[in-house]
Order: structure tokens, then sequence, then C-alpha cells
């Protein structure tokens, strides 16, 4: 059993208008309602996960955009995104996106010394994978980077955006 399960699942984590937020993710991308839905269900499961784990540097890669582009579209309702996260987690939960200062920085350590910047993204890729895995389990691990990955690439993502 799984921290979440103990939480009676993902339901428990309430959003007041949630409706509101989904349809403005269907007017933002050319998705269904039922799969923009899912789209949503999914984020709030990776909100979760972040305000419980703060401190194990959780980051929304490649295979996560579509999260991080619902995750845009809640924050921009700013009432129901506070109310979400003090409701559920007594606390925001941040979106710190990396500013291209350090994309910059990190262009360079990749020509300087690939191996090492590899070994270390691939160290901190298999945390991520061991504590979404150990606190939402393997269904969600595999939905997320298998399921989702391979559908939501970013490639279709930029061709189904509407705005």
């Amino acid at each position: 059993m799984t921290i979440l399960d103990e939480l009676e699942g993902i339901e428990t984590l309430a959003c007041e208008d949630e409706q509101r937020i989904i349809e403005c993710f269907v007017d933002r991308y050319d998705v269904t309602l039922e799969e923009a839905t899912e789209i949503f269900k999914e984020t709030k499961k990776w909100l979760w996960l972040a305000a419980q784990n703060e401190d194990e540097s959780m980051f929304i890669d490649r295979p996560l955009l579509i999260l991080d582009e619902m995750w845009h579209t809640f924050i921009l309702h700013t009432r129901q995104y506070y109310n979400f996260c003090i409701n559920n987690f007594k606390k925001l939960v941040h979106h710190n996106p990396t500013p291209p200062s350090e994309k910059k920085v990190l262009e360079k350590e990749l020509k300087d010394n690939p191996s090492e910047v590899i070994s270390k993204h691939q160290q901190r890729v298999e945390k991520q994978y061991s504590v979404i895995y150990d606190k939402l389990g393997p269904e969600t691990l595999l939905k997320w980077y298998d399921t989702i990955a391979q559908k939501y690439t970013p490639e279709y993502i930029q061709s189904i955006r509407r705005v």
C-alpha cells in the first residue's frame, strides 16, 4: 500500500471549480475533456508528491511536460490553486522553473564534462523514479514515464497548443 492509498486515493485531493480549470486547459490545448481530466488528475498527484518531498528535489523532466502545462493552467486560477494547496498540503507548492542562466551553465558543463553531467542527471532521475515508485506505486511510474511520455512528446504538445 502506498502513502496515497492511505489518503483514500487521489479523490481526496479536492479542488474547487475543478471543471473550470479543465475547460481552460481544453481551450489552450486540442485535447478532449476526458484527456484533460486525466492530465489534471495526474498533475494533482504530482503536486501531492512535490509537497511531500521538497527535500527530494522533485523536477518536471521531458516525459512530464504535459503535467507542467496543466500546472501552468492551474496556477493561473490563483484562488483555486492557493486553496487546493493550503487545504490539501497546508502550504503552497511553488513552481520554480530553471532560469536561462542556469541552463547556459549546464550546457557549458555538458560540453566540458559530459560524462559527469550525464551521471549526475541519471542519479537524479533514478532518485525521482524511486520516490514515485515508493509513494505513488509502479502504476503511476509507468503511466508517467511510459504512457504519458510516449503520447505527450514536446513536439506533440506544441502541435496541439491552441494559444
